[in-house]
């Protein structure tokens, strides 16, 4: 039995899903891998599916040091990236995660009606988590002051992730390289004071998200960024269908802990919902 030809393939996936393409926005200093399992079940579905990496955000594994840049040209990036892609498709929707989603929703205010539809995952508005120390409350000194010259985020346990299995398997990589499926081993202050900018900036911005369709995906035992950060979205959007999905199983990584086929299957349900007209007109909280 011969092969398929791809182009047989291609001509089984409905014409309204190939006009949509999906741009997906991995964690701070971290890699597209965050997103590895969204991204091959949306591609197995036929999406124009484009994991971004973001000079002076994303992690640079040939850099000696990383390096961060203004939060406002990370958004250049993605304005330029959904530019393109309206040219050749319909529809285009962001999916970020934790910083990636700060960063989806900066580039929804500065797109406009240019992006269609946002899935936030473990959006990080404000560090409040169970697990954030109480120190928080010092951090501006060390990223607005010559302070933070001496100072940088190591990542810990239990690195975002509930289920223990893969828990070990981030702490054995990171024992040997400087970034696993989790984020980097270690954040820079230049970093950590863009997201910060960031941060302030889409907050006081939620209210000039044009898109009218957004799926947030949150953990309800986040120990980084507390279900709270649903009510800061909530407050500030204005889209016509805001929807929410409070996860019982993971921590804040949930594209790799034990609620990640739900995340899965809730993002491709949204896609197909979009990409073929079938949106709620109402908001729908869960």
């Amino acid at each position: 039995m011969s092969a398929r030809d791809p182009s047989d393939q291609l001509s089984m996936v409905p014409p309204a899903v190939q006009r949509t393409a999906v741009v997906l926005l991995h964690g701070l200093c971290s890699t597209p891998d965050e997103l590895l399992t969204v991204q091959s079940a949306l591609r197995a579905r036929g999406y124009a599916v484009h994991p971004m990496s973001i000079p002076g955000y994303s992690f640079d594994a040939a850099a000696p040091m990383q390096q961060a840049v203004p939060y406002e040209r990370w958004i250049d990036t993605i304005q330029a990236q959904v530019s393109a892609l309206r040219r050749e498709h319909l529809r285009v929707m962001l999916v970020g995660i934790s910083a990636g989603s700060s960063l989806a929703l900066g580039a929804a205010v500065r797109c406009g009606r240019e992006v269609d539809a946002l899935v936030l995952m473990s959006t990080t508005l404000r560090f409040d988590g169970w697990a954030i120390p109480r120190t928080q409350c010092l951090l501006p000194l060390a990223f607005y002051t010559p302070l933070g010259r001496f100072w940088q985020y190591r990542e810990r346990p239990p690195y975002g992730v509930k289920n223990e299995r893969v828990r070990s398997w981030i702490e054995r990589e990171l024992r040997h390289r400087k970034i696993s499926r989790a984020g980097s081993s270690v954040i820079g202050v230049g970093h950590l004071r863009e997201h910060d900018r960031l941060m302030r900036h889409v907050r006081r911005n939620l209210h000039n998200v044009q898109c009218d369709h957004v799926l947030a995906l949150h953990a309800q035992q986040d120990e980084v960024a507390s279900v709270s950060n649903l009510d800061i979205l909530a407050r500030g959007l204005r889209c016509r269908g805001f929807r929410t999905v409070v996860l019982a199983n993971s921590y804040h990584m949930i594209t790799i802990d034990n609620d990640r086929q739900q995340v899965v299957r809730e993002t491709v349900s949204f896609a197909d919902a979009l990409a073929h007209g079938a949106m709620p007109e109402h908001p729908l909280c869960l």
